[in-house]
């Protein structure tokens, strides 16, 4: 009985050793990063500082510069809600935050 049991716990300890591991919080339609390739969808664009002196944005954890590049996207103009990237797939525009930050004075 003793050699049934540790068969299978062994059995078991196998398959769970080889089996996929599966992150229950990554998201239904996840694709994972291919070096070199990168859509609109994987560029994250989380903050941006324009100053008199110098302007820098933060894509994807990743502090960049005019002329710097990301992947295959090079940063061309960085303004205080935007950024934009050429590359491969044409120009791309990210915004910060979906309304401009400076509203004209009427």
């Amino acid at each position: 009985m003793n050699k049934i049991i540790f068969s299978w716990v062994l059995f078991l300890c196998v398959q769970l050793a080889y089996a996929e591991l599966h992150d229950p919080a990554r998201p239904a339609k996840y694709i994972e990063n291919q070096p070199g390739i990168m859509s609109i969808s994987q560029l994250d664009l989380a903050l941006t500082l324009v100053s008199v002196d110098r302007k820098i944005v933060v894509i994807n954890g990743q502090t960049l510069k005019i002329g710097e590049s990301i992947g295959s996207e090079r940063v061309e103009m960085i303004e205080s809600n935007s950024v934009r990237l050429t590359g491969p797939s044409g120009t791309i525009t990210l915004f910060l935050l979906d309304k401009p930050v400076k509203k004209a004075v009427p």
